[in-house]
């Protein structure tokens, strides 16, 4: 293989879709290894988000969030560990939580030691969700022992 090709192809438009799925012009990308180096490759600029890859530098188009969370690890006593598309791991922060029906993300911190959303993918929204209560105000999870109001009634 010649390490000096280029990664991309010209005038391609890669995306990272609001359920986590990357494209290439509109096709998914299926391939495991490509998906984790994308994902795991993500910079945040002034003007939106690119892929770094070796000596390359390739703008993407981002539709809601650049980081995912796949799973969850843990307990509501003990906390949660978010386990990211970038398969990097992190302690869920729950004030940080934002829920709105059908969407919920929180803040990681990113390589570069940025805030940025994360979006609960499926399995580690209904995993995390199902633990959710209610009282007269408000829809809460409790998570070690302290009470993360989600949405008031």
């Amino acid at each position: 293989m010649n390490t000096n090709a280029p990664f991309f192809a010209k005038n391609e438009i890669i995306q990272l879709n609001k359920n986590g799925i990357w494209t290439s012009d509109g096709t998914e990308i299926t391939h495991e290894q490509t998906r984790k180096l994308f994902s795991k490759s993500i910079v945040k600029t002034k003007s939106g988000y690119q892929l770094h890859i070796r000596k390359e530098i390739f703008d993407i188009e981002v539709e809601d969030t650049a980081y995912f969370v796949e799973r969850i690890e843990g307990s509501s006593m003990s906390g949660f560990n978010l386990l990211l598309n970038d398969e990097s791991k992190q302690k869920l922060t729950p004030q940080t939580l934002k829920y709105t029906p059908g969407r919920l993300t929180c803040q990681i911190k990113t390589k570069a030691n940025q805030l940025e959303d994360a979006k609960f993918l499926h399995i580690a929204y209904f995993d995390l969700l199902k633990n959710i209560e209610e009282d007269d105000r408000c829809y809460f999870l409790t998570i070690e022992n302290k009470k993360t109001s989600l949405l008031n009634k």
